[in-house]
């Protein structure tokens, strides 16, 4: 829980000269309202006891996390992230901001400093990548880590030898494409890769409507960033214990290469684990809730 619930929190506070100054609410499950500055996330505020922060992926809603937080309101306190321009979000700071991960990072790193007790950060796919910058930053927080279904260097699945310079034309060339495509076009794609990222009809549609109601190029230019951010070598800092969970299916094309890239690439966390979910896509949390909930329970008992 915020250390003073009724008062405003400063948080993320680079960039507020030139970004929107208006406050973002904070919705807590008693109904209180906390205002804090952050032109780059929201929050909502469920539950009661130790605090865990839930950030989501890509161009996705912070919903993707409703079935975590119904399990888990009753003895902890869940701040589930929204990503400003993901999932029909207002924009606001995020809009011509080409940083979006880093003033995330610090945004959340900020905001877990104001919580009572050290948190626990959950991040799934980009925010994977960036609950690893936030538990990088000096003034983050956190008692643990918990990050599902992303490598720290996500570009060695589409190139084993990629660095950030090699994917960076990659990068901008795949933010040009995005951000021009007509809308029918951006549906119709966006619905062809989600069929190899989650499983069930209903669940598919819904990342979907996700998708298409991001801001363009908000979620372009967070790809973007996520095909050139390169933690191999910064991950042997993180000092919180860490958990990683991925997906595991024998539809998932080169899985045994995947699953030593996982193997590899977190061996430098002087403090991890490794969980497999079997018969999931990326959206693990979606695909099989139980195992997910299972493996996060172990984690925080």
């Amino acid at each position: 829980m915020l250390k003073s619930i009724g008062l405003t929190v400063s948080v993320g506070l680079l960039g507020l000269g030139s970004c929107s100054d208006a406050p973002v609410r904070t919705e807590v499950s008693s109904a209180t309202i906390t205002e804090f500055e952050n032109p780059y996330f929201s929050v909502e505020v469920t539950g009661s006891g130790p605090d865990i922060i839930l950030m989501p992926g890509l161009a996705s809603s912070r919903a993707v996390w409703d079935g975590t937080v119904d399990v888990l309101k009753d003895r902890y306190t869940l701040h589930a992230i929204q990503v400003n321009g993901f999932a029909g979000a207002p924009t606001l700071g995020n809009a011509g901001n080409e940083n979006i991960l880093d003033d995330l990072a610090d945004g959340i790193a900020a905001y877990s400093s104001e919580l009572e007790s050290s948190s626990v950060l959950v991040g799934h796919s980009l925010g994977g990548l960036v609950a690893m910058k936030t538990a990088l930053e000096p003034d983050a927080n956190l008692r643990q880590l918990i990050i599902v279904d992303v490598l720290p260097f996500f570009s060695v699945l589409m190139d084993p030898a990629a660095t950030a310079d090699s994917m960076a034309p990659v990068a901008a060339m795949m933010k040009a494409t995005l951000i021009s495509q007509p809308d029918d076009l951006f549906a119709l794609r966006q619905s062809e890769a989600l069929k190899d990222l989650v499983k069930g009809e209903s669940d598919l549609n819904l990342a979907l409507k996700w998708s298409v109601e991001s801001d363009r190029a908000v979620m372009a230019q967070a790809m973007s960033e996520v095909l050139v951010t390169d933690l191999r070598e910064q991950v042997a800092n993180i000092a919180v214990p860490t958990l990683v969970i991925y997906a595991r299916d024998s539809a998932i094309p080169n899985l045994e290469g995947i699953e030593r890239f996982y193997e590899t690439l977190y061996s430098r966390i002087p403090d991890h684990r490794l969980i497999a979910i079997d018969d999931a896509f990326h959206f693990v949390m979606l695909d099989q809730p139980d195992a997910f909930l299972a493996a996060l329970q172990t984690a925080l008992n």
